[in-house]
């Protein structure tokens, strides 16, 4: 049913005259990368969050508030580390900040796979501060990168189209990456050997993804040879 809205979506915004979302924005190399970025992300890290959190509740026994504070470390550091690249996003490109950004989210959730079911909860600190790290350099560039690709008269548009892909990654991946959960577990309550064992599951393949992601975005920005020779050539006239 939802593919079917998708593609009735798209075949009406390719006839109307004027577009939600024009069809064409996507030869954007800017735009689309900025929206491969923020799609990977969200179907990858935010999305496992919800099952990381159910891990240290229910498996772990933590209290909700005892499990937010154990995101607190990271979530502090990612606030810092997205002031200082707002500062420096000038002088480093954003191809560089979000694929950059990406690897680290994923090497973040490859480290989260260490937990286990008699850990303790400082187990996911390494994890969650890497990949909190990573999404600290992420967000500041993809967000510039969004806005500066279309024209200021289309920054509206440029917003809301990436905040609708952010929030369509978190849908899409909670749903993904939670088939790979035993529906047997209990959500860790029955079965957490098999919950646990889901979970990394879950984490490994959103690392995956947003690998993928990071690929994709500098795939999208690589420079390209022939404006980079024409500047050249101007240079030199």
């Amino acid at each position: 049913m939802r593919l079917a809205l998708l593609i009735a979506f798209l075949a009406v915004e390719q006839r109307v005259r004027k577009p939600m979302l024009p069809p064409n924005t996507f030869r954007n190399r800017e735009f689309a990368a900025a929206q491969v970025g923020a799609f990977a992300i969200s179907a990858s890290f935010f999305a496992v969050f919800l099952y990381s959190t159910l891990y240290l509740q229910n498996v772990l026994h933590l209290s909700p508030i005892e499990a937010g504070l154990a995101y607190m470390p990271g979530t502090v550091l990612t606030f810092i580390v997205s002031g200082a690249s707002a500062q420096v996003g000038e002088r480093i490109s954003p191809r560089l900040m979000v694929s950059v950004g990406l690897v680290l989210v994923a090497a973040g959730m490859l480290l989260m796979t260490i937990a286990g079911v008699g850990s303790s909860w400082t187990i996911i600190l390494p994890g969650t501060i890497v990949a909190l790290i990573g999404a600290g350099m992420f967000n500041p560039a993809i967000s510039g990168l969004a806005l500066n690709s279309l024209p200021e008269q289309d920054s509206g548009l440029a917003a809301g189209a990436n905040d609708t892909f952010r929030q369509a990654g978190i849908a899409v991946g909670i749903a993904a990456l939670g088939a790979l959960i035993p529906a047997g577990s209990g959500l860790g309550l029955t079965d957490p050997h098999g919950y646990v064992d889901g979970l990394r599951t879950a984490l490994t393949v959103g690392a995956g993804l947003s690998i993928a992601g990071a690929i994709g975005v500098a795939a999208l920005l690589r420079p390209r040879r022939v404006a980079r020779r024409a500047q050249l050539a101007a240079e030199a006239a």
